[in-house]
């Protein structure tokens, strides 16, 4: 009975340590990806990203300002250089925020 309890604990132990973020490599992206300038409140918004032509030549650039729902508090640095793919979402602009999009991020890294 000890054994269980022991095998029980090691495995809910093991289970709750913290894990160090993944740090995302180039190869790891898969499908389109984008490279983009984080600014902070600015126009309205209280941040969003920015994806120049100039760093993504030779792309199609639908949207060049885009609100992102789920951007890390770690990578709101105004300046901030980013390699990133992302889905749209349905949901609206912040107030005031004048963004072509409001978007999902899947995967994000720094440029440095």
């Amino acid at each position: 009975m000890k054994l269980i309890y022991l095998i029980l604990f090691s495995l809910l132990a093991n289970d709750c340590t913290p894990r160090k973020a993944q740090i995302l490599s180039s190869e790891t992206f898969a499908g389109d990806t984008y490279i983009g300038i984080v600014h902070l409140a600015d126009d309205g918004c209280p941040f969003y990203i920015e994806i120049p032509e100039a760093l993504n030549p030779g792309r199609e650039i639908t949207f060049t300002k885009v609100f992102p729902l789920n951007l890390k508090d770690g990578m709101k640095k105004k300046g901030l250089k980013v390699k990133f793919d992302y889905t749209l979402s349905k949901s609206m602009n912040p107030e005031g925020c004048n963004a072509d999009a409001v978007i999902q991020i899947g995967q994000i890294c720094v440029i440095p």
